[in-house]
């Protein structure tokens, strides 16, 4: 099954239409970014054991390019608890794949993190292995942080995106990071919505060395969900 996503850019700031315009000796000039996509091959079904390949294929303007990162996630029954992440890279121009072999039965959902051009997407597929699985009630949903580039002691934006059981934006989520420090201590940072199902914030880093962040979602009905990952301060 394919599956084409359109990265949302990073570090620009849009109008609307997704240009700008300023105006220059008395004329109006029209400036927009090609959107970079991500086109996703994940098989429907697998077996136990057996070797599959996952593909992803980066493009911009119709053109292949080459990706700074692409991360490919398999989180099984819909547990983020359960979460395998693996870096690849480019076989050829614009192709990444990961020859991957999952040893249960289960329901797999297959997440791409894609950065490329100073934009970046998670297109996702499920793929379905043996007889499948059951998804677990208190982890229904997932919740993504996005890739974290800090420099020491400047400000740096922090961003996830949570979805719900059917993969939807969830939105009214109380959302925040779990950041352990070089040094061992903790702290928090919340995070405000800025659209459904993305939340972003600011922090600062003063430490050098690598942080281990936990992401955690929840709300009054019981949803809760939670993923873990790493990130270097130089």
């Amino acid at each position: 099954m394919k599956k084409t996503a359109l990265l949302l850019t990073a570090g620009l700031v849009l109008s609307a239409c997704g240009q700008t315009e300023e105006s220059h000796e008395g004329h109006t000039k029209s400036a927009s970014v090609e959107p970079v996509e991500v086109n996703l091959t994940v098989p429907d079904k697998g077996k136990a054991d057996q070797k599959v390949t996952l593909q992803a294929k980066v493009t911009q303007a119709d053109k292949a390019i080459k990706a700074d990162e692409v991360i490919f996630e398999i989180i099984k029954d819909g547990n983020s608890d359960d979460s395998v992440k693996k870096t690849v890279k480019e076989t050829e121009d614009g192709i990444y794949k990961l020859d991957y072999t999952f040893k249960d039965d289960g329901s797999y959902k297959v997440i791409s993190h894609v950065t490329a051009k100073s934009q970046h997407t998670m297109p996702d597929q499920t793929i379905v292995v043996g007889q499948g699985g059951h998804t677990h009630a208190h982890h229904e949903g997932t919740i993504h942080v996005m890739p974290i580039t800090a420099e020491k002691d400047k400000e740096t934006m922090v961003t996830v995106h949570v979805e719900d059981e059917r993969g939807r934006a969830k939105s009214d989520a109380m959302t925040r990071l779990e950041v352990k420090q070089p040094d061992g201590k903790v702290r928090w940072i919340d995070l405000t919505e800025k659209e459904a199902g993305t939340y972003e914030g600011t922090a600062v880093f003063k430490q050098s060395g690598t942080y281990e962040v936990t992401g955690h979602a929840e709300d009054k009905e019981g949803f809760h969900v939670h993923t873990e990952t790493m990130f270097t301060v130089k």
